[in-house]
């Protein structure tokens, strides 16, 4: 018999030999098991302490072992680990943040016209810009003062909201006013909360009604009609030839062949003085050019000019002693800032102010 012969007869030996003594054993685990059950269930009840005892023991035993490595494999900010927080404190984050978007309210706009009291120092600008509106809309709705023309004390209304506040006029809609006040569409008026109609359905105004129109472009309003120059007759006050300096400020501009005055920049309002004595000869409302701008005749071959006006306080024939106030500084007309730009006009030729100005 050759030797893989007797390895093999040998494994089946030892395979029998398990196989038998596997079967003895089963049979004596079986029966022990059957005895046991038997004990349990006759003296059903007499062991449920000792086995609960037991297992609370080997839970604790267990949460003795366990705890180290948890602790270990998981380290705290206290124990120098890295920033991940505890499920605990994720938890404990999400449910704080839950609640406080929970009790946040949206910011909603202001819903009534607000009054306002400028203090020294402000701006148009400024007092657009902490209301959140822009410029034209505060000058639309305080088109019954000069806006333009702001001293401590006064008091202007501001708008909730950037564009236009009106009250609607019989045969007025939705429709109509957006297009008039250049919305592409109705939309914005619908939209805004504190608008009122008459049927919420089909969006109807009613006659004298506060309605605000969102992003509406003011209309510009309408400059004075022009006022032609009449002739310098009849002068009761005759200048010296010598001028005062028209009003106060920075020179921008000198005069030079392409440009006939002298530009004086300050701050929209600063009067505006006549140069010398003289008579009014033209008053005149333009929206180009000079913009809103006086000449007056001196009667001794000079005349002066003041442009970009803000405001005008004299009217033609006015007859206005050496440094009587005429106007106010603006930036009406062709300008890219407020200032004055002064012109001396000799024999009708434009020339050198500062030959002039004392």
């Amino acid at each position: 018999m050759s030797v893989n012969m007797e390895i093999a007869e040998c494994l089946r030996f030892i395979g029998w030999y398990a196989t038998k003594k596997g079967r003895i054993l089963g049979s004596l685990f079986d029966a022990g098991k059957g005895r046991l059950v038997a004990k349990l269930i006759v003296r059903r009840g007499a062991y449920q302490r000792p086995f609960l005892h037991l297992g609370m023991v080997s839970l604790l035993v267990l949460a003795m072992v366990l705890a180290p490595i948890l602790y270990n494999r998981y380290p705290t900010k206290a124990t120098g680990g890295s920033e991940t927080a505890s499920p605990s404190e994720v938890l404990n984050t999400v449910t704080a943040a839950t609640i406080s978007t929970t009790t946040i309210e949206s910011e909603k706009p202001r819903r009534d016209v607000e009054e306002y009291e400028v203090r020294g120092g402000d701006t148009l600008s400024a007092i657009a810009k902490k209301f959140g509106v822009d410029v034209d809309s505060i000058k639309y709705l305080n088109s019954d003062i000069s806006i333009n023309n702001l001293h401590p004390g006064d008091k202007i209304k501001i708008p909730p909201v950037s564009g236009v506040i009106l009250k609607v006029k019989s045969g007025d809609t939705i429709y109509s006013l957006a297009k008039k006040y250049g919305l592409p569409s109705s939309q914005p008026i619908i939209d805004w909360p504190y608008n009122n109609f008459v049927d919420d359905e089909k969006f109807t105004l009613a006659a004298g009604q506060d309605l605000v129109i969102p992003g509406g472009v003011p209309p510009e309003v309408a400059a004075p009609p022009p006022v032609r120059s009449t002739p310098s007759v009849g002068l009761f006050a005759h200048g010296s030839g010598t001028l005062v300096w028209p009003t106060n400020g920075i020179i921008t501009q000198y005069f030079s062949w392409y440009h006939n005055g002298t530009d004086i920049a300050n701050g929209i309002g600063t009067p505006v003085r006549a140069a010398d004595a003289g008579r009014v000869v033209t008053v005149l409302y333009d929206n180009h050019d000079y913009g809103y701008h006086v000449i007056i005749d001196h009667g001794n071959g000079l005349r002066t000019l003041y442009g970009h006006l803000s405001q005008i306080f004299v009217n033609i024939g006015d007859n206005l002693g050496r440094g009587e106030i005429l106007g106010k500084m603006g930036s009406t007309g062709r300008s890219t800032g407020p200032h004055l730009h002064f012109t001396v006009y000799s024999g009708g030729s434009a020339v050198n102010p500062l030959l002039f100005l004392k």
